[in-house]
């Protein structure tokens, strides 16, 4: 007799990434009763069953219309519209090359429960880019009212209403640019992290789930 039996670990990792606040859908062609039994011994926050490829992607465009971060995991050709179509598209390398074409990225041991890593990763990954930025702007605002005016002074006396540092050469100019640079990034790196912290908890996200649930046994 065949069933279905939970692959190890798929159950811890669904308890993660709710914790990371992460809505997990389990979408599947098997029939209510066997997908109801599956996403309630899996701990996912809700199913969907007897779904056809187009109805795939419609949850997907449903899911962002909402406001929602999709990401999507599959393998199979039906599932390629949809990985196209989500935010973050994620193929097992074990599934049709459709499906890896279509995705954004392949997972090449197959292992649906190195999910949570990715999400860890993505949002370290925002984290740097939003403590980058905040430097970089704030290092050329410091240029633009340091640098600039006192170099140009002589040459445009009217760059004087810009010069608030009150800077009267260029080589003070670079100076204070320097010890600006040196004082301020300590203090603009943790602002930068504290924001994009801030704003991955603002994003809701969704991540809907087509492979990876079950292994059939005898």
């Amino acid at each position: 007799m065949l069933s279905d039996k939970l692959k190890p670990g798929i159950r811890e990792r669904i308890a993660e990434l709710r914790k990371m606040a992460v809505r997990t859908v389990m979408v599947t062609g098997d029939n209510p009763i066997t997908a109801y039994s599956i996403a309630a011994e899996a701990g996912v926050d809700d199913f969907v069953a007897e779904v056809t490829p187009e109805e795939k992607l419609q949850l997907v465009r449903r899911e962002q219309a909402q406001g929602r971060l999709v990401a999507m995991t599959g393998d199979g050709t039906n599932d390629a519209p949809a990985l196209a179509q989500a935010d973050v598209g994620l193929a097992m390398n074990s599934g049709t090359m459709a499906a890896k074409e279509a995705a954004n990225l392949v997972d090449l041991d197959s292992d649906p429960t190195k999910l949570t890593d990715l999400v860890a990763i993505g949002r370290q990954m925002l984290m740097t880019r939003g403590a980058l930025t905040t430097f970089s702007i704030a290092n050329d605002v410091a240029k633009y009212f340091a640098i600039i005016p006192a170099m140009f002074i002589l040459a445009l006396p009217g760059l004087a209403a810009l010069n608030v540092m009150n800077l009267a050469t260029p080589r003070s100019a670079v100076l204070s640019a320097l010890i600006f640079n040196a004082v301020i990034i300590p203090l603009l790196i943790p602002l930068g992290w504290a924001a994009c912290v801030s704003g991955c908890g603002r994003r809701k996200v969704c991540f809907i789930a087509t492979f990876g649930f079950t292994a059939s046994a005898g």
